[in-house]
């Protein structure tokens, strides 16, 4: 097993076909296939299941791209670091980020350090904490910064906590309810929320305690979506509610068209997080980065304090 045949192989799973990998990587398609084949009777079993939908995973071959994902992911660090040797710092760093620490840390951050490093691309994915997590777990991202509750810790990934996240109840202006000071004066309305992600602290997880909490009935939670873009449009062009940074409705994109809606009843707070793996080292250039999100996190916060 080469590093060649992991490139083949993750390379095929992320275009979905063996002609976009081998124009990807820059070799035969033919040359392809002989590679994942060696790769197959090397390991003994099927990683990919060809028909004529197109290629499928096996259950072997989705554990197996974890770790083909990981390794070859150290590998490209690996070349990164030495770059640095060899004049000025180049290569990418992938990174995720929700909605929150993209406006209140990236952004800030982001001209200091592109003036610094004006070779280093950096990718930048969003979604929700858990899909984040999960791409961090896959070697796919090298960094995220998302919201975790309090009690949450990973054996497996280092968790280093920014800040607390105050949330609020978020509405459009105008909203009948705008003046509402108590949960109860909102047992009538209806909700939107991120899809129900298994995420300890989740936004449907904290609305619904909110309403346990005051011994109220359930929430009626009529709409979820996968993005919180999508979850403030609609708040934004609705009567619906929604529960998230109590930052978001000050930040430019929304602050003509969304409120926050200040009940008296405490919501769940949860820590801005930046997470990592624990076992993949950071490259000099990644270092450098989170060092920068870090310390601009602790000015701003302590500034705040």
């Amino acid at each position: 097993m080469t590093l060649v045949h992991l490139r083949a192989f993750c390379s095929v799973v992320e275009k979905g076909s063996f002609r976009s990998a081998a124009r990807q990587l820059g070799v035969a398609q033919s040359t392809l296939t002989q590679s994942i084949q060696s790769l197959e009777k090397e390991l003994g079993v099927i990683l990919l299941a060809r028909s004529n939908q197109g290629i499928n995973l096996t259950p072997a071959g989705k554990s197996f791209l974890t770790r083909a994902r990981s390794i070859t992911m150290d590998c490209d660090r690996a070349l990164q670091d030495i770059q640095q040797w060899k004049g000025e710092p180049e290569g990418q760093i992938a990174l995720g980020v929700t909605a929150e620490p993209l406006a209140e840390l990236l952004m800030p951050v982001f001209s200091s350090f592109t003036r610094k490093f004006p070779k280093v691309q950096v990718h930048v994915a969003s979604g929700s904490t858990k899909m984040l997590i999960e791409k961090i777990r896959d070697g796919r991202l090298d960094f995220v910064m998302c919201p975790l509750a309090p009690n949450v810790t990973d054996i497996d990934l280092t968790i280093e906590r920014l800040y607390s996240s105050d949330a609020s109840i978020i509405a459009r202006k105008g909203h009948p309810q705008a003046q509402a000071r108590s949960v109860r004066e909102l047992t009538d309305c209806q909700w939107i929320s991120v899809r129900p992600a298994g995420v300890v602290g989740g936004a449907e997880n904290r609305l619904i305690e909110l309403f346990r909490a005051e011994g109220l009935p359930p929430p009626k939670i009529a709409i979820t979506a996968d993005s919180l873009l999508e979850i403030l449009h609609i708040v934004s062009e609705s009567d619906y509610l929604t529960i998230e940074p109590r930052m978001l409705p000050g930040m430019k994109l929304f602050s003509s068209s969304l409120i926050t809606i200040p009940i008296r009843e405490p919501l769940a707070s949860r820590d801005v997080c930046l997470i990592s793996r624990r076992s993949s080292p950071f490259t000099q250039v990644t270092q450098e980065l989170t060092s920068m999100l870090i310390s601009y996190s602790r000015l701003v916060h302590r500034a705040k304090g």
